[in-house]
């Protein structure tokens, strides 16, 4: 199956970077609560605009979720940010993103020996991407190798191969599918991690895109797949191709998505 994982919450995104400086922690529950309610495992929190309150508010927002039953992904360029906020959270928790650097990497896994953290380790060649598939499989050999060697379970390793626009280059698509199948063809175990609009940065009908990335990228064996699991068109991409691809046991999820969508209907025609 695939993990998905909430991202409405990020401080790039004016509106919500003015609830992030407010610290409006009532509208932190509830997005969170409903990204969970559609399906969300991981809650993303990306709050590095709001700089010297970032940590302040990350240490509240972690708390928020894990109360409501939520687990967190945090990106952060501070690795000291980081390890302090993979030292208060109580579920299991996924940090990012993290560059292949030695000593950042040693830095993370000072935390990560406590068998909750899975660690998110970014494809990229000093700041270039996307790359030729054959150039981020020998960077991702290079992060897998290393942290295998220090202990870290495959598991706990999010190999995020990176996505640019269609707009810089109409074959950005097509290289990271094919970045996709490389490492999942050389790394079976390890799992892979995509941020699926940033694939239509820059363009009409973004969710559109996304709709039919998403079913390509499950298909190549994704396996976290960050989104906003309140766009309808794109959650119901996830859980029809789950079905078609054998991985939905019994149909359950496609069957209980179909269930929800007629009363949440039924809901809203009362309501009117």
């Amino acid at each position: 199956m695939v993990t998905l994982i909430g991202n409405s919450l990020n401080s790039t995104n004016k509106k919500i970077l003015d609830k992030m400086n407010k610290m409006d922690f009532l509208f932190i529950k509830k997005e969170s609560q409903a990204q969970l309610n559609n399906g969300a495992e991981y809650i993303e929190l990306n709050a590095g605009s709001l700089l010297d309150n970032e940590l302040y508010f990350l240490t509240e927002a972690v708390k928020v979720i894990e109360d409501i039953g939520g687990k967190v992904l945090v990106r952060s360029n501070n690795i000291n940010t980081l390890k302090k906020i993979a030292g208060i959270a109580k579920n299991d928790i996924i940090l990012g993103d993290i560059e292949f650097d030695k000593e950042k990497i040693d830095d993370i896994l000072e935390v990560s020996g406590n068998g909750k953290v899975k660690i998110v380790a970014l494809i990229k060649d000093n700041g270039k991407a996307p790359m030729s598939p054959e150039k981020s499989l020998l960077i991702a050999q290079n992060f897998v190798d290393y942290l295998l060697d220090k202990g870290v379970d495959r598991n706990d390793i999010l190999l995020d191969p990176m996505i640019s626009s269609l707009e810089e280059n109409c074959d950005n698509g097509k290289k990271f599918l094919d970045t996709l199948e490389l490492f999942k063809l050389d790394f079976p175990r390890v799992k892979t991690i995509a941020h699926l609009l940033d694939l239509s940065e820059g363009l009409p009908k973004r969710q559109l895109i996304s709709a039919h990335f998403v079913s390509l990228a499950i298909e190549k064996g994704l396996d976290y797949v960050s989104l906003n699991t309140l766009e309808e068109s794109i959650l119901q991409s996830v859980i029809t191709t789950l079905s078609i691809i054998g991985k939905d046991k019994n149909m359950q999820s496609y069957i209980n998505f179909c269930r929800s969508s007629r009363e949440s209907k039924k809901e809203s025609q009362k309501d009117e």
